[in-house]
């Protein structure tokens, strides 16, 4: 298989062919593994991104009637130390179990060389929404202006999937722990000022480009090298549709998802850590205020790193985006993992909170 993409080979079908074909790079490489082509090439060919995973080839399915399938992508090996999740993971448990013998420090860990990595990552974050903002005349990456309309629509899509969040809660709160049923209770009594939360959008006077985005974006998409980032798995949510992940918006959906993903991180290393609810009480301050400083590192390496003709990063917008994630993420604890509901439910929650204090 290798071999016929290197040579660019083209197989005869009964109603096409199946072509085997390289990248300049895959000229010269003989790598493997699979992920989506279209992106993955042109962030290699037509963007010069270098903290992605370099496209060597790919085998497609070209039928006689014009349509085109990927039937599979050639990429470069990656060394790599893990990818960001368990890397997260590992430092947060560390710091935590630390703390419990009193060996680490109290809430106010400076977590130096931690969050110097992240900062790094949310640089890399950006560098990858700027190369998808690159005029490069390909149709399928050429920005496009963020309008009025746009926002209005998404506002109306989020008000949607916001109602049909809680219709869904609703309807399971008698499968809920008590503890998560008390939160969702609470969210429940508070569907006015979700609504309002969402109608806060403002739509009048915003800038930006809508272009391609990652679409699936957290801690177990990048893998650390040295100190550094590379960017994986450009195939989107798996739920949606290929006309969906192809679509050009915010790539501050990006960003939000990243920043949820700290959040589960958070409470995945919480308990794994605390052993009881007195453990749990001690813990609570010091995994709060590592989500606290962790954001803040990555949203600077963020910022810092954004071209500036790029969309800017619109703390407004970006909540929006963070809403719009945790209602995706609790209707899938809902389906598949109730343990796990209190985790969207309190950042929903937290985002109200903050709203409210404004």
């Amino acid at each position: 298989v290798v071999a016929a993409i290197v040579n660019d080979t083209a197989l005869p079908t009964a109603h096409g062919k199946i072509h085997f074909s390289p990248t300049s790079l895959g000229r010269e490489l003989v790598l493997e593994a699979i992920a989506e082509l279209e992106m993955g090439r042109f962030l290699t060919e037509e963007a010069g991104f270098l903290h992605g995973v370099p496209v060597a080839g790919a085998i497609e399915y070209l039928g006689d009637n014009g349509t085109v399938f990927t039937l599979a992508l050639l990429q470069a090996y990656v060394p790599n130390q893990g990818d960001g999740w368990a890397h997260t993971l590992s430092y947060l448990e560390r710091v935590l179990a630390e703390t419990l013998t009193g060996n680490g420090s109290p809430a106010a860990h400076p977590h130096g060389a931690f969050l110097a990595v992240i900062g790094t990552l949310g640089r890399r974050t950006a560098e990858l929404h700027n190369a998808l903002a690159r005029r490069t005349g390909n149709p399928a990456f050429e920005p496009v202006p963020m309008t009025e309309a746009d926002l209005r629509t998404l506002r109306d899509t989020v008000h949607a999937e916001g109602r049909a969040t809680l219709a869904r809660l609703r309807e399971s709160l008698a499968g809920l722990t008590p503890a998560a049923r008390e939160d969702a209770t609470r969210l429940l009594a508070q569907a006015g000022e979700l609504d309002a939360f969402i109608d806060r959008l403002q739509v009048e006077g915003k800038s930006g480009w809508r272009t391609r985005f990652h679409g699936d974006y957290h801690l177990g998409q990048v893998l650390l090298a040295r100190n550094d980032f590379v960017i994986i798995d450009f195939e989107g949510e798996p739920a949606r549709s290929i006309e969906e992940r192809r679509s050009k918006q915010s790539p501050l959906r990006d960003v939000a998802g990243m920043l949820r993903s700290f959040n589960y991180a958070r409470w995945t290393a919480l308990r794994r850590t605390a052993q009881n609810v007195d453990e749990l009480a001690r813990l609570d301050a010091v995994a709060r205020d590592w989500e606290q400083q962790t954001r803040k590192a990555f949203l600077d390496g963020y910022a810092g790193a954004l071209a500036p003709d790029g969309n800017p990063l619109d703390p407004q917008l970006l909540e929006f985006f963070e809403l719009e994630k945790a209602f995706y993420e609790l209707r899938y604890e809902l389906g598949n993992r109730v343990d796990w509901v209190p985790v969207p439910l309190q950042g929903i929650l937290a985002l109200l909170q903050r709203d409210a204090v404004r």
